[in-house]
């Protein structure tokens, strides 16, 4: 019997990952061990396999491998392409990347973490920009994410995309306000065999206008949402909370679930950039224990109307209408040894690339000059070393261990094993000059007994429903 990869998986391995195969259409990695590599490596479409001096183990590992949809059977001599064959690249393994691929906007928001209608951090060069979405491709980055400012005002936004798509690297989402998302830019998509989800900004039924600071912004975004939907492209969306919109937020998810929007996150307007400088934080916020409170009291509505999406309660509730009887708790890390996790889980797996090139963990963390500024800027010293030997490194691997040694409150609190001292960028929001602070508001959702509350409300409103992380 022969075997051969299937045609959307390459074999490919990092430093101290150095066993993978990569479905490069899904973006999806398996990790293996060298035993079990070395039975994939026979899978060429060259080899009988039912040949006596194939150890059973190798065939049982094959078989298993077909199981997984890496392998399949073949006719001899049915070998896999140049692609395919092992690569190993000469650095750390990052899935994925958000790019900020320019700083400029065309909306004027209140609450701009860049503020991108100043042009704060601008952009990189044309040629800086090839530099690193050629240097994506050649360190294995699988997917790319692309953001701003406003991603499309970019001039050369379709040289970026290419470029990436050239590298190997699948583009998984444009961020978006929306305004410029029209037929041209999905046929440019599509001329390209691709189809990004188009995350965009919807900020409540009867309020986005005001937070995006132009009039009609609300009336273009739903056009961008109903044209997606109609071209069959997908779309997520993301709301910030603020006083005034809060009222709204059943209507808005339920408008979201009206043209075809897969998932939606919400997050109250945080105390920085833009908002911070226009004092709007006394004026129109809402704290921590308020939206804890919207929070809750929307999940009668969710359990009532059952949003054919995902809705993400930011670090709340989790839960999917289409498949009601699990939810998830965002703020509970399930992990075998919790100390030696990585200090933020997302950031070990995606790196953020700011409008001035560099790189961080996140976007919130990007106009927080005195902190960003001392990290790399990845034009200037290369995606690889980046990935090899540089603080931005040092700080995605920095372990849960530290944030818990670092702060008397973790070390003492009950839920320290599961909290991991929350996340770093809201960290930084009450305590700017400590990223090993402790998350004041994950605190709060985990002291103030939120998991309870929202275990016997749920058990109440869906009584099947169980929560993954305490299953």
């Amino acid at each position: 019997m022969y075997y051969r990869l299937k045609e959307d998986i390459d074999l490919r391995g990092w430093e101290l990952l150095p066993y993978a195969a990569v479905d490069h259409k899904k973006g999806n990695v398996n990790f293996f061990d060298k035993e079990t590599f070395d039975a994939l490596l026979l899978c060429e479409g060259k080899i009988d396999l039912d040949l006596p001096m194939i150890p059973q183990r190798v065939r049982d590992k094959v078989a298993k491998l077909a199981e997984q949809n890496i392998v399949e059977p073949c006719k001899s001599g049915d070998s896999i392409s140049d692609s395919q064959k092992y690569r190993r690249y000469d650095n750390r393994f990052m899935r994925s990347v958000q790019w900020s691929v320019t700083g400029c906007c065309n909306c004027k928001c209140r609450h701009c973490y860049i503020n991108g209608a100043d042009n704060r951090y601008g952009e990189i060069s044309h040629e800086d920009a090839m530099k690193i979405a050629r240097e994506l491709g050649e360190c294995g980055v699988l997917t790319c994410s692309i953001t701003g400012g406003e991603a499309l005002v970019r001039r050369d936004f379709w040289d970026i995309i290419d470029c990436l798509l050239d590298g190997g690297i699948a583009i998984s989402q444009i961020y978006s306000n929306g305004l410029l998302v029209d037929a041209h830019v999905l046929d440019e998509l599509d001329r390209r065999g691709i189809r990004p989800e188009f995350n965009m900004s919807f900020d409540g039924v009867g309020h986005h206008d005001w937070l995006r600071g132009i009039d009609g912004a609300e009336k273009a975004v739903r056009r961008a949402f109903e044209l997606c939907m109609d071209r069959g492209f997908p779309t997520g969306a993301e709301m910030c909370l603020w006083k005034e919109n809060y009222p709204s937020l059943r209507e808005s998810i339920n408008y979201l679930d009206s043209v075809g929007c897969h998932s939606i996150k919400l997050n109250p307007v945080g105390d920085t950039g833009a908002w911070h400088e226009g004092g709007y934080a006394k004026t129109h916020g809402i704290s921590t224990e308020e939206c804890f409170r919207i929070y809750y009291d929307y999940l009668d509505a969710f359990y009532e109307d059952l949003p054919q999406m995902v809705v993400h309660l930011g670090g709340f509730f989790m839960a999917d209408g289409r498949y009601p009887d699990v939810y998830r708790l965002p703020a509970i890390h399930k992990v075998k040894n919790p100390e030696k996790a990585c200090l933020c889980a997302h950031a070990r797996g995606t790196m953020y690339i700011s409008a001035e090139g560099r790189a961080l963990t996140c976007m919130p963390l990007s106009n927080m000059d005195a902190f960003q500024q001392a990290y790399p800027k990845v034009q200037e010293i290369g995606v690889k070393e980046c990935l090899k030997d540089s603080l931005y490194l040092k700080l995605i691997n920095t372990r849960a261990d530290k944030v818990i040694a670092h702060n008397n409150k973790c070390r003492e609190c009950e839920w320290r094993d599961v909290c991991l001292g929350g996340c770093r960028a809201a960290a930084m929001l009450s305590h700017p000059d400590d990223i090993l602070a402790p998350d004041e508001s994950t605190c709060k959702f985990f002291s103030d007994g939120w998991v309870e509350k929202i275990t016997k409300r749920v058990h109440i409103l869906r009584p099947q429903a169980e929560c993954m992380e305490l299953h």
